[in-house]
């Protein structure tokens, strides 16, 4: 008799996978094995400057996108900032609340509603998984998204689990900070005193040393570790 997967011992099997990237994509794509829902996107968030930043797009078949192209500042957008502010998961119908999410992605993503779920590590928010395409057959109500809550506070812990903080020189940490506070490479090659190449150069080593492949994730990972605050 096969024992069905909890989401506890799914959690759990995210450790044994040593790169983080995977890890990340795993425990989103894991999600509709759980949940009645065919869509979700996960973003980034720096607490520094308030951008929220896309990472990916993934669908119930498997398919996985880049959102790379999204990048907002959240305090523009009142139904993420509000979820930011109050740190819990909030179910927004969007035709009945246009105003408070930009009309360019509900028109783009065909959006009628959306679940924002923040993430965070300790006090601080890092990201959002944005969730859309119910599927089930009922109505879901306060205790799904309670579920949903409890499913990402398991695999963000999961996910966090991964050992030791990187070691990162001080110049690398530093790249991190101007980054997370919105600066370009060329505005934090003047800021710290030294040429673009080398800012490049901090920048992509420090991405190395925490196993990630994109700078919005450089930021969060760094926010979750205590590097950078």
């Amino acid at each position: 008799m096969t024992v069905p997967m909890t989401i506890e011992r799914f959690a759990h099997s995210l450790t044994a996978i040593p790169d983080q990237e995977a890890k990340i994509k795993a425990a989103l794509q894991g999600f509709f094995s759980f949940f009645p829902f065919s869509r979700l996107s996960l973003f980034s968030y720096s607490p520094l400057n308030f951008i929220g930043e896309g990472l990916f797009f993934f669908t119930a078949d498997g398919r996985i996108d880049s959102a790379g192209q999204i990048r907002e500042d959240v305090r523009t957008i009142p139904a993420i900032h509000e979820v930011i502010r109050r740190k819990r998961a909030t179910y927004v119908e969007l035709k009945a609340e246009v105003s408070i999410f930009p009309e360019k992605y509900v028109e783009q993503f065909a959006l009628s509603s959306v679940l924002i779920v923040p993430l965070w590590q300790g006090p601080t928010v890092i990201g959002c998984v944005f969730i859309d395409r119910y599927s089930g057959e009922m109505p879901f109500g306060e205790g799904m998204i309670q579920g949903i809550e409890e499913y990402f506070r398991l695999v963000s812990a999961m996910i966090g689990s991964s050992g030791e903080s990187a070691k990162l020189s001080r110049r690398e940490v530093e790249v991190l900070e101007k980054l997370s506070a919105g600066h370009s490479t060329k505005e934090m090659a003047v800021l710290m005193g030294i040429s673009e190449f080398t800012a490049r150069d901090y920048i992509s080593s420090a991405m190395k040393k925490l196993n990630v492949r994109h700078r919005a994730q450089a930021i969060a990972e760094a926010v979750r570790s205590g590097l950078i605050s």
